[in-house]
């Protein structure tokens, strides 16, 4: 089984212009930054779907 999975996304232009800008600043491709900011959101996803148990605790008086 592969370890990295294909995946095919349908932009706006004006997106895919960004996404572009994006990775050329940052010496990416565009495929490698788009699969670091859907691995970011997936992670951010988790969190709030299950937050941290002591998550607000100290808080309280």
């Amino acid at each position: 089984m592969p370890s990295r999975w294909r995946v095919t996304a349908y932009l706006p232009e004006e997106m895919l212009r960004a996404i572009e800008q994006w990775a050329t600043e940052e010496n990416r491709s565009v495929s490698n930054l788009a699969a670091t900011i859907l691995i970011n959101a997936i992670k951010e996803y988790q969190q709030q779907k299950n937050p941290s148990p002591d998550k607000g605790k100290g808080n309280e008086k």
